[in-house]
């Protein structure tokens, strides 16, 4: 993560802000309720989440119009923080002194690793986190004006949440818990009877496919890729099949696994060992990962994407939980998702009496727009 990016990271409603005493007239890109999202925050944070993108999963940023849905969603949650800063000024929500103290310091501590070294550096924490503030503009007193709003707005959605929300009891999490066993057991009737409530249904048919996957029958392997596309000549493929075999030859007679995986694979990711979960691995390869034993390499495994080999390093046996494996986390789990249904509904409500106009244009608005025209021209008359 860049350095500006964590400073950005560190605004505790999780958007960039600008002082509320800027001196610049700036432009905007929507104002909401006579106040404006400058083109200079919208534009920050937008292009942090697209360097994220580009770091992390660039194949984001290829699909159409990308840019413009991560534009949509950024101006969408720096109006919902307008919102919220607003009604904290309106109630006179007060910041304690101390919990300004306490948030620097939590800020300063995302500055200990020397992005240079990589190593920790905790005596240089403080000069690159001055060194980010300069960066973007900022003063340590124009900073703390903003993290002082930021403060005051979570404080406000703290009181609102706690005032509305119903505290998790007990039998909340026993109801939850024999809904999700419901879809771990395929208990037919019961499911019947959960599908009634939409809501109910999905969120226990999610909470049991994760819990599928933690407790279903693993396999760790090291895994040597080489690739295979549909257009590629038969005399190629022929090439890498023959390359699989001397792979596994050589690692037969005594080449090291790791090294293997280094001097032939095309994947840079198997450098690191995989988890397969059964069932959920091409059928190919998990018949072969849960037959070997552990220390076994396997011969080439052919798919629809190319020549495997795979060593079996680690094998875990398929788990079994009941109730009081798992009430804390789904405990934690009701509470997390009533506070978060107890903040959308309080900005939901605060979004419905606010005057919000938005003079930012997206290309996606436009195209969107025009395919309902053209739908429009091509339905007959009376249609």
């Amino acid at each position: 993560m860049t350095k500006m990016n964590k400073l950005a990271a560190a605004v505790l409603i999780a958007a960039l802000g600008v002082s509320a005493q800027a001196k610049v007239i700036e432009s905007s890109v929507a104002t909401i309720n006579g106040d404006p999202i400058t083109a200079t925050e919208y534009n920050n944070y937008v292009q942090s989440i697209i360097q994220y993108y580009k770091e992390e999963r660039p194949q984001v940023l290829e699909q159409p119009y990308a840019e413009d849905f991560i534009g949509k969603e950024v101006l969408q949650k720096l109006l919902a923080k307008k919102l919220v800063s607003q009604a904290a000024k309106e109630a006179k929500v007060t910041v304690k002194d101390s919990e300004i103290d306490n948030a620097l310091n939590t800020i300063k501590a995302n500055f200990i690793i020397d992005e240079k070294t990589g190593k920790e550096d905790p005596k240089g924490a403080e000069k690159r986190f001055n060194a980010a503030l300069k960066k973007e503009g900022k003063t340590l007193n124009s900073y703390k004006k903003e993290l002082t709003e930021e403060l005051r707005a979570q404080n406000l959605l703290k009181q609102r949440v706690q005032e509305i929300t119903k505290a998790v009891e007990e039998k909340d999490v026993k109801d939850l818990y024999v809904n999700v066993e419901a879809y771990l057991k395929n208990n037919t009737k019961k499911i019947k009877e959960i599908e009634k409530d939409e809501r109910k249904a999905a969120e226990s048919k999610m909470i049991a496919a994760k819990l599928k996957q933690l407790t279903a029958e693993q396999v760790r392997i090291g895994h040597i890729y080489l690739a295979v596309t549909k257009d590629m000549p038969a005399a190629e493929v022929k090439k890498k099949e023959e390359l699989a075999k001397k792979i596994k030859k050589e690692i037969d007679g005594g080449m090291d696994f790791s090294t293997a995986v280094k001097t032939y694979s095309e994947d840079k990711n198997t450098d690191t060992d995989m988890v397969l979960i059964k069932g959920i691995a091409p059928k190919e390869i998990d018949a072969k990962a849960f037959s070997l034993s552990v220390g076994k390499v396997s011969d080439p495994i052919k798919t629809n994407i190319g020549y495997h080999i795979i060593k079996i390093k680690g094998k875990q046996a398929e788990k079994q939980i009941g109730y009081d494996d798992i009430k804390q986390d789904l405990f934690h789990y009701l509470d997390q998702s009533r506070v978060q249904e107890a903040i959308n509904k309080y900005i939901g409500d605060l979004w419905d009496k606010a005057d919000i106009k938005v003079t930012k244009e997206f290309e996606l608005d436009k195209a969107m727009a025009q395919a309902q025209a053209q739908a429009e021209q091509q339905t007959p008359a009376g249609k």
